[in-house]
């Protein structure tokens, strides 16, 4: 699997802000040892700043378009942004982590991140906040290795979700690569990419077919665009719009990661400590010389709004009003059933003269009964009851079908974890999905199945019963915790097991035993007795 250069010039600034937790060396993400961390001295400055960080945002990638910004948070159901007396709460933390399966890294940066601002000049660049007279790689070409490796991912990504969705075809992607990639990877900061990518784009249509989807669902899953955007969407990343974007926020003051809260705290952005940025369209447009208004603005109000995946409202439109200049800061509701998923919009800044709009989008996690129970939310997992076949495309034939999949016993019928939506030429409802039987040779195949529920269901329970019997040949176990750690007994298959309640973990359940552990609410394996 291909290791990117994605962390050029973030590691440097993560080195400044948070205390040497990752190091600043021009070096691959996935191989860094923080053993070899380097002190890095910044730039003298006469100003030097207290800066009391209140709340710290959880890390999230920045999506530019003409709608607006979107904020895609890595941890999507867990809070947005957590107070400082949160952080310094080590059971608080340590329930977090469990709950939401965040690595050490996540939370140690979180715990220093704190104290990160003091000294430093707010009015100093990104940019020249990196700098370090013990690396050989200067601050300007390390934005530039960084913006030519979001370029790099904005291109593929986009290139082979047009050739997915019959935009160009194969001969098309070759031809741009010699045009518009290669050329990037020519350069010395990204010249060991070239054999690689000459391998995968310039050799030929087998080769090509063999790898684009472990390239793309590479591309795509480590920077969680695939949790919030269809294929469709994907082939209009603009690579040029992306890499003006990288550039733009390491010219941008240091103050540009801090939101100032009507306390005189701050808020600590969640790009940091890796700031992660894709467009689909940008713009970056230079504060205007201020000029005398003979008429003073007035403070426009700031909108929030509440809608489900599919742009339907779930609940009635907040509007937020102050003077011009005071703060404001939004939040999502809590919908019953309902998790965020993306935020669209500035959640925290002043009131201007102009309006602003801010948009939580939630998906569907419980649909308990009902005509809502047959089709299941986004991300979820669902496996056919009844023989089925998957196809290229929405509209089922013979010679769009890449597979059957035969009716199996309930403890081995085939999964499918649901990626997105598409109806067929008359109409009928399909999922696509990615095969998720992982020691079948189909393990990672994509494509669009039925979403009749005669022949695919969702296989975690939505609704509590009053009793399980374990079906699994291995038995299954139950844990102290929700993210099912922390083991506390084992039950063989053939024992009958009585539930207290279900819950959500993210997009599957779990059935609550009476002692208040935890198990899998699986039907493959668990079955309801009521």
């Amino acid at each position: 699997m291909l290791n990117t250069t994605r962390t050029l010039i973030t590691a440097s600034l993560a080195l400044i802000l948070f205390g040497g937790v990752i190091s600043p060396s021009v070096v691959h993400a996935d191989s860094m040892d923080n053993s070899d961390s380097t002190a890095v001295t910044t730039k003298a400055t006469d100003t030097k700043n207290n800066v009391k960080i209140s709340s710290v945002e959880l890390p999230y990638v920045l999506v530019s378009s003409k709608e607006g910004n979107a904020k895609l948070y890595a941890f999507p159901n867990a809070p947005k942004s957590l107070t400082a007396e949160q952080i310094n709460d080590s059971d608080y933390m340590d329930k977090l982590q469990a709950d939401y399966n965040m690595s050490d890294d996540t939370i140690q940066n979180l715990k220093v991140s704190l104290n990160s601002f003091d000294g430093l000049d707010l009015n100093m660049s990104i940019m020249d906040a990196m700098s370090s007279e013990e690396e050989d790689v200067t601050s300007e070409q390390a934005i530039q290795s960084a913006s030519d490796s979001y370029y790099m991912q904005a291109w593929i990504i986009s290139q082979i979700a047009q050739e997915k969705t019959g935009r160009i075809d194969y001969d098309t992607v070759k031809a741009n690569y010699q045009k518009e990639l290669r050329p990037v990877l020519s350069s010395e900061a990204m010249s060991p990419m070239l054999p690689t990518m000459d391998k995968f784009f310039n050799s030929n249509e087998t080769n090509y077919n063999g790898l684009k989807d472990a390239y793309y669902g590479m591309f795509t899953s480590q920077n969680k665009l695939d949790n919030y955007y269809k294929t469709e969407e994907l082939a209009n990343l603009d690579p040029d719009a992306t890499r003006r974007q990288i550039i733009s926020i390491y010219h941008k003051p240091l103050s540009y990661l801090l939101n100032k809260q009507s306390d005189g705290t701050y808020q600590l952005s969640g790009l940091l400590p890796e700031i992660v940025a894709y467009s689909f369209w940008f713009e970056d447009t230079p504060d205007p010389t201020p000029t005398p208004d003979p008429t003073p603005a007035t403070s426009q109000p700031v909108t929030v709004h509440y809608v489900d995946d599919q742009g339907n409202t779930l609940k009635a439109d907040k509007v937020l009003t102050g003077k011009l200049g005071d703060s404001y800061q939004t939040t999502p509701l809590d919908i019953n059933g309902y998790a965020v998923t993306k935020t669209t919009g500035e959640e925290t800044g002043t009131f201007g003269s102009t309006a602003k709009s801010v948009t939580y989008t939630y998906s569907a996690v419980l649909s308990n009964g009902g005509a809502a129970a047959t089709i299941a939310p986004k991300g979820t997992v669902v496996y056919a009851t009844k023989k089925i076949g998957l196809y290229k495309k929405a509209t089922f034939t013979k010679k769009a079908r890449k597979q059957w999949y035969a009716k199996q016993k309930r403890i081995n019928r085939p999964m499918f974890v649901v990626t997105g939506y598409a109806k067929s030429q008359n109409g009928v409802k399909r999922y696509r999905v990615k095969d998720v039987n992982h020691h079948s040779k189909t393990d990672g195949m994509t494509g669009y199945i039925t979403a009749n529920a005669k022949y695919t269901q969702r296989v975690y329970y939505a609704a509590k019963h009053q009793k399980v019997t374990v079906i699994n040949p291995k038995g299954v176990n139950a844990y102290g915790k929700k993210n099912l750690t922390n083991k506390k007994a084992h039950y063989k298959r053939g024992q009958v097991l009585k539930v207290k309640k279900i819950v959500n973990k993210n997009l599957t359940t779990r059935f609550v035993l009476p002692n208040g552990n935890y198990i899998t609410a699986n039907k493959r394996l668990v079955k309801a007795l009521n």
